[in-house]
């Protein structure tokens, strides 16, 4: 793979995953301090992302920073597995809800505590299943 197209790779993942979580190009470029007219070049590929930019662009889009070099996506294992189950999740919602369901994962991930997670799990999975809307 020649770099142009890495370059070109990177900025589809930047664009799928800002519009996945329902961000403009105006807000990103304005989280990482940049007009958004060079957020544009980055995601159509025509300028190069500097490594300390494509760190903070993983930051603001809460993403490990290898996302945007994974090689084939569905040549994966039983995890990226999950991880792409959670995408299609992710997918199917737009806009507040996208942000919702991004920032509620990314939450639970950061709980160290095995057993604080299982009750987590449990209280949202009977809320779920309630049949009373809150």
């Amino acid at each position: 793979m020649r770099s142009n197209d890495v370059d070109a790779r990177i900025g589809e993942r930047i664009r799928a995953l800002r519009m996945r979580i329902g961000l403009s190009q105006k807000e990103l470029a304005g989280q990482l301090d940049i007009v958004f007219q060079q957020l544009q070049k980055h995601e159509n590929g025509t300028s190069r992302v500097p490594a300390s930019r494509l760190y903070d662009i993983a930051r603001a889009l809460n993403t490990p920073i290898a996302y945007f070099f994974a090689e084939d996506e569905r040549s994966s294992s039983k995890a990226s597995s999950r991880s792409s189950d959670v995408t299609a999740l992710i997918d199917a919602q737009r806009g507040k809800a996208a942000k919702q369901v991004l920032e509620l994962v990314t939450a639970f991930m950061s709980i160290k505590d095995e057993e604080a997670r299982a009750d987590i799990l449990s209280l949202v999975t009977k809320l779920s299943k309630s049949r009373t809307r809150r």
